[in-house]
């Protein structure tokens, strides 16, 4: 009995030993530090839901350089691909033949003219012989049809010169419009004509157009504002998405709405007018217009790195009092650049966690700091 007593009370002994090494280790451990996170507050933003649609990029006005006489040419003094305005010259073509022919057609204008001089003269003395009764009236009819017929010689003669001028004029080819001008297709030394196509193309740049095509309904709004407003659809804006994803910085405007829906597609093509002062925007450039309403409601936004997602929907990691986190589940809206709209379960000026969500539970204490603060 006395060796069973002491069995236990060694035992006994050495449990207690074990229990309190095990509390010494316990006590050893150091507490975790709160997770690092990043938060944010919530901000409260005008919110639209755009429409898009894919168009392409027009020039208002356009113009193939063509010549409308035959010649080499001997000039082309642009430079491809440069800025032009009217008047500039752009091709000269060999005026050597032009020049002859105005130097001819000016030779039979003044021998025209002399003719005609001298037949006056002669009316002249007839009329006056006539006064006197000398000559017969047959001479002064006569006369007078010689001088007449003179006349119309000096006016056909006139008529030569001036369309030898113009033809002449022709061999120095001028812009047109202002614009951008591509490349030469023909250099110097060879023989265009009218037949011989486009010189070259200048294309006006500023402003240009967007074409796109818009649905049956939405042209019938658009009607009814233009019948309401004097203007077609006031009261939404327009804005271009580039091919590289970036927004173009001035807004455009309506210009016009075809008169027709295409029995295709049911859709009714529309065009809007964008300066272009920088050139950014080209014709045949395929953008996404982008169609809001002008005045829109705020709703909260939350940014997309604070939202989570699980089965029963998104979610939200709330900073409340003393640094503790709470998740709270919300109803997202309209995508927009930032972030989520939130139609529901949100409030403007709350605190959401942007990073670090990942091991977060209720509850949980965090050590937080605001999204844009230095380290």
């Amino acid at each position: 009995m006395a060796m069973m007593q002491r069995r236990g009370g060694v035992l006994a002994g050495t449990a207690a030993l074990i229990g309190l090494v095990f509390t010494l280790a316990a006590t050893a451990q150091p507490t975790p530090p709160p997770p690092a996170v990043m938060v944010a507050e919530v901000t409260a933003e005008p919110v639209s839901r755009p429409a898009e649609f894919i168009g392409r990029m027009e020039a208002i006005r356009s113009l193939d350089i063509r010549s409308r006489v035959q010649g080499f040419v001997t000039e082309v003094p642009f430079e491809e691909g440069s800025a032009v305005r009217r008047g500039d010259t752009l091709f000269v073509l060999d005026p050597a033949q032009h020049e002859a022919e105005l130097a001819s057609v000016e030779a039979q204008l003044s021998r025209a003219q002399a003719t005609a001089e001298e037949a006056q003269r002669s009316l002249g003395r007839s009329a006056e012989l006539r006064r006197t009764n000398t000559v017969p009236q047959a001479r002064v009819d006569e006369a007078q049809a010689v001088y007449d017929a003179a006349r119309a010689d000096v006016l056909a003669a006139e008529a030569a010169v001036r369309l030898a001028r113009l033809t002449l004029s022709y061999t120095r080819i001028e812009a047109a419009i202002d614009g951008r001008i591509g490349r030469a297709n023909f250099t110097t030394g060879a023989l265009v004509g009218p037949d011989s196509g486009a010189l070259a193309r200048v294309v006006q740049l500023q402003p240009l157009r967007v074409v796109f095509s818009v649905t049956e309904g939405m042209i019938v709004d658009f009607r009814e504002a233009q019948r309401r407003e004097g203007a077609i659809a006031p009261d939404l804006a327009l804005q271009l998405r580039l091919p590289n994803g970036s927004l173009y910085d001035l807004p455009g405007r309506f210009d016009f709405l075809d008169s027709e829906v295409a029995s295709n597609t049911g859709t009714v093509a529309v065009r809007a007018i964008f300066d272009n002062p920088d050139e950014i925007l080209l014709p045949g450039q395929f953008v996404t217009v982008i169609v809001a309403a002008r005045a829109t409601e705020r709703r909260p936004l939350v940014p997309f790195s604070a939202v989570q997602r699980d089965r029963e929907g998104p979610f939200v990691f709330i900073l409340g009092e003393n640094d503790t986190v709470a998740r709270r589940r919300i109803e997202t809206g309209a995508r927009l650049p930032r972030g989520w709209s939130v139609s529901g379960g949100l409030e403007a000026g709350e605190t959401v966690v942007v990073q670090g969500t990942q091991r977060l539970r209720d509850g949980l204490t965090v050590r937080p700091s605001r999204q844009g603060e230095g380290s």
